[in-house]
Formats: C-alpha cells, structure tokens, sequence
C-alpha cells in the first residue's frame, strides 16, 4: 500500500530516521552569550496566536553545550514576515532581548510544515 506523504512525514518524525534538509541538527551549540552561533539551532518557544493567526513568540529555551537548558525573553519583536526557503514555508521574526546586560538582535524562525522552531542567526 502507497504512503501519502502526511504519513510518511509522520513515520520520519516518530522514528526519527531523517531530518529535512536545513534543520542543521548538530550538537553542542552555544547561545546566545557567543558571538559565533551555528545555524538553526532547535529551540523551544512559548508564542501566542492572535485571532487573524499570527504568531507572536514571547520566549525561547535551549540546552547550551553544557546541556543545562537556558530562557531568553523576548524584549521586542522587531519584524515578522513569512519567507519561503527550498520550498518550506517559514515565519521569520527578528528580536530584541536583553542577554547579559546587553541589547542582542536574532533571527528566530518558525517551520509551518515541520512545526519546529530554530534559532537562526545572531544578527548582533
């Protein structure tokens, strides 16, 4: 029997067998007190949906390379827009937070399809 490609996507996410391209699945990341940060670093976000449907993230955690899970608040968003990237819709928020008594501007994003969300850049 022939896979749709919902279930297919589903059997990949459970079993873990493949990442899509351009997660940048790798370990040991640092964020966001370094200035070097790898791409696409998986993060968790508290976000609200508004009634027009439109994300507003509030706050993200991360495992640092030591493994102990790290909360940024998000200051400000500063822009939001949705870019499409290999054929993957993507929610792009540009932020502003507070970080070691500093002003810190990232790009975080949000993968419609995949339902994860990453920690892109540090622009700052």
């Amino acid at each position: 029997m022939k896979q749709t490609a919902a279930e297919t996507a589903m059997k990949d996410r459970n079993h873990g067998n493949r990442e899509p391209a351009g997660t940048g699945r790798s370990r040991g990341h640092r964020l966001p007190e370094a200035v070097e940060v790898n791409r696409n670093l998986p993060i968790q976000v508290a976000a609200l949906c508004d009634t027009t449907g439109k994300l507003h993230p509030l706050w993200f955690r991360y495992a640092d390379e030591d493994n102990q899970v790290r909360k940024v608040e998000i200051g400000s968003v500063l822009s939001g827009k949705t870019i499409h990237y290999v054929g993957l819709q993507i929610e792009q928020f540009i932020c502003a937070s507070s970080i070691g008594g500093r002003r810190r501007t990232y790009e975080i994003r949000y993968s419609v399809e995949n339902h994860r969300w990453y920690f892109f850049r540090m622009i700052d």
